[in-house]
């Protein structure tokens, strides 16, 4: 389920529908029907919304594993590679991390164009035998941007150990407050019933889908204008409807 829905969120951003790194609630509901039909269950917006936040959780732990120090990206084989020391210890610390280490990341980059954004590759990819030969003692030819501090500046080794234990992901923060906020609006005493706007437009198939979903867009937008639709009786919705759609050419 999760597989198809990374899947289908992946296309919608390819599709452009995903603006401002936001995607439209469109986007969501119609995620939430595919989802439904396709495995007999009931699935709503707010289902594929608190999925993506488990999402963005495991992209945040990713983010920080790939430019942890002693850590490297193996591109090809989508995978964090690690020394078989800095494993151990790393996994003893954090048990539940370990399945993102040392081995193949499932569905890595459909999470990627869904919660992510281009990583700089470069001098912070490291390949497994790269990772490897460091632990054996090996001198990297390229080292990477974190192996760049050298003990001869123990000042400043010591300040980033410290750095990199309390970084934090300042774009899952972010995000996160936007879910609070988007949360609390929804508590509203006359709140729009956004799946029954959504329902109630695509069933007028009289008129082209991309047209519906634009004004499903519109009248998302414009919470009032959108209640005020859903009052109407269904031939004034459809008057409505055609107006928006004249109004477009």
């Amino acid at each position: 389920m999760s597989k198809e829905l990374l899947q289908f969120l992946a296309e919608e951003v390819r599709k452009g529908n995903r603006p401002n790194n936001t995607f439209r609630t469109s986007s969501f509901i119609a995620a939430a029907k595919m989802i439904s039909e396709k495995f007999q269950t009931t699935c709503t917006a707010d289902h594929v919304e608190n999925h993506m936040r488990t999402v963005r959780t495991t992209w945040g732990i990713i983010s920080q594993l790939r430019g942890k120090s002693g850590f490297g990206w193996d591109d090809k084989l989508k995978m964090i590679a690690v020394s078989p020391n800095a494993y151990d210890a790393y996994v003893k610390q954090y048990p539940s991390h370990e399945k993102y280490l040392s081995k193949k990341i499932d569905m890595y980059e459909e999470i990627s164009i869904v919660v992510g954004k281009d990583m700089a590759r470069g001098n912070y990819s490291k390949t497994f035998g790269d990772i490897q030969n460091t632990s054996s003692g090996q001198t990297e030819t390229e080292p990477t941007k974190s192996d760049s501090v050298t003990s001869s500046e123990p000042r400043s080794h010591r300040k980033r150990s410290r750095a990199e234990e309390g970084e934090v992901d300042l774009e899952h923060i972010s995000t996160q407050l936007g879910e609070v906020v988007s949360a609390l609006k929804k508590f509203s005493d006359n709140q729009l019933d956004i799946e029954k706007l959504y329902e109630e437009i695509m069933r007028m198939d009289d008129v082209d889908e991309a047209a519906r979903v634009a004004a499903f867009d519109h009248l998302v937008e414009r919470e009032m204008l959108a209640k005020a639709f859903l009052t109407k009786s269904e031939p004034l919705r459809k008057r409505w409807l055609h107006n928006f759609v004249n109004s477009l050419t």
